[in-house]
């Protein structure tokens, strides 16, 4: 059994091997008659691209000498052309040249006949202004002259008015200041007689002298002080300079210092003189144009700090004096 398949199978094969021979033969004559076919075809291919190279080179060369011979026409007409047009190019600006020549040249005399014309009107415009500007400053100045004298005048009128003013105001002050001294004498009065019915009522109808004179000596001390009033001259009472009593106090019992109190009364104999204090200060500016110090105000005066300082203070008050860089001078226009 197995001796007949191995028979069958090496049959089979042997077959096999014959039928691919067959098929490898076939294939081979077929691939031969292919490549026969196809170098015959390339043959046939290649003729006929000869054939077409050799006539696109014809017509190629035709076109290239028909378009060359056709861009010299053109160049040479073109050249015709463009020296036709220089020629007629260069005559228009011939003959535009000309023609503004021309012009500039009657533009030139028109600009000279108008400046002549300008400078003419110019000169005649000057003069009218000159002329003008004379009146007018003529004019201005007497207007200034009238207005500066009338300025002059109302300031001479307000200063008057201003010194009669400061004067009835003084003299009004120096009433109200006598009266005020009238009503402290009597205040002083009634203080003394109310002082002695006290002192009596405390200590009895024998009074020691040591107090009345202890008592006596403060109002001694602060009378002048009432007295010294700014701007004013007020007339001595003579109920002031009397003895007088103040009220009692722990103070009354001490001894009084004759050193202050002849300080204290000698006070107001200065500051009574205050107005005419003002009025020599004043006066000593006046004659001194460049002004002067507080210091040069003191010594050449020969009166003290309080008193320099207080006269100046009212001088500027009253605006008759101004103070520049501690220096004080004289306010224009100024009259005591």
């Amino acid at each position: 059994m197995v001796v007949a398949l191995q028979d069958q199978w090496l049959a089979q094969r042997q077959q096999r091997q014959v039928e691919v021979a067959q098929r490898r033969e076939a294939v081979q004559s077929q691939l031969a008659d292919w490549q026969q076919a196809r170098q015959v075809q390339a043959a046939v291919l290649q003729q006929e691209l000869a054939q077409f190279y050799d006539a696109l080179k014809a017509e190629t060369s035709l076109f290239l000498a028909q378009a060359h011979q056709q861009h010299q026409t053109r160049a040479r007409r073109t050249q015709a052309e463009l020296a036709q047009f220089h020629g007629e190019l260069k005559a228009s600006v011939a003959r535009i040249r000309v023609l503004l020549q021309q012009e500039l040249d009657a533009l030139g005399v028109e600009t000279q006949e108008k400046l002549a014309g300008y400078r003419a009107d110019r000169a005649r415009m000057g003069q009218k202004q000159a002329e003008s500007l004379r009146i007018y400053v003529a004019t201005l100045q007497e207007a200034v002259t009238l207005y500066l004298e009338q300025v002059t005048t109302d300031r001479q009128a307000a200063a008057v008015q201003d010194h009669y003013q400061r004067q009835r105001d003084r003299a009004v002050l120096a009433q109200d200041v006598e009266v005020m001294f009238a009503d402290l004498a009597i205040f002083r009065q009634q203080l003394e007689t109310f002082c002695v019915q006290l002192r009596r009522s405390v200590w009895g109808d024998g009074a020691s002298p040591m107090v009345a004179t202890a008592s006596t000596a403060p109002m001694a001390s602060t009378a002048p002080m009432v007295s010294a009033e700014p701007r004013s001259t007020p007339k001595a009472e003579p109920k002031v300079t009397t003895k007088a009593t103040s009220k009692t106090s722990p103070k009354a019992d001490a001894p009084s210092n004759p050193k202050t109190e002849s300080a204290k009364t000698a006070k107001p104999a200065d500051l009574s003189q205050e107005l005419p204090i003002e009025e020599v200060v004043f006066g000593y500016l006046q004659d001194h144009d460049d002004g002067a110090r507080l210091t040069e105000i003191e010594s050449n005066l020969g009166i003290n700090r309080f008193q320099a300082v207080d006269a100046l203070r009212s001088l500027i008050q009253k605006e008759l004096i101004v103070q520049k860089d501690r220096t004080y001078h004289v306010q224009e226009e100024a009259v005591l």
